[in-house]
């Protein structure tokens, strides 16, 4: 059994990617206009998102995304979303929350798999 692809040119492949990459604009812009969260620091990479600036400097990053987004910002790293609260006075009104609002589980997982068992917050 063969398969035809001569549909699949470079020219098709194109329309394809541009546009995926136009929905993922839409879809960053429409968050951003609309969304009650947090903002988002955009990035022009889908994926990697703000990786690259964030592994170079973790300390310049938080410090840049404060200047630009405020006290809590969100990026896109690796295709987590990942939100950051640079400022004290955030800390009480997250730490206060009750589980149901907002679960320290997943948190967890997440460090565990950047730190490791046993250390932080292993839970």
């Amino acid at each position: 059994m063969e398969i035809d692809l001569a549909f699949l040119t470079w020219k098709n492949v194109g329309i394809v990617v541009g546009t995926l990459y136009a929905i993922y604009l839409v879809n960053a812009l429409a968050r951003k206009l609309f969304s009650k969260a947090p903002p988002v620091w955009f990035s022009m990479v889908p994926v990697l998102g703000t990786l690259v600036s964030f592994g170079k400097n973790p300390v310049n990053f938080l410090v840049d995304g404060r200047h630009k987004y405020g006290d809590i910002f969100t990026a896109n790293i690796l295709g987590k979303k990942m939100t950051f609260m640079t400022h004290p006075r955030m800390h009480k009104d997250f730490f206060m929350r009750k589980d149901t609002e907002l679960s320290p589980r997943e948190v967890y997982k997440f460090v565990i798999s950047v730190f490791g068992r046993g250390i932080v917050y292993d839970a």
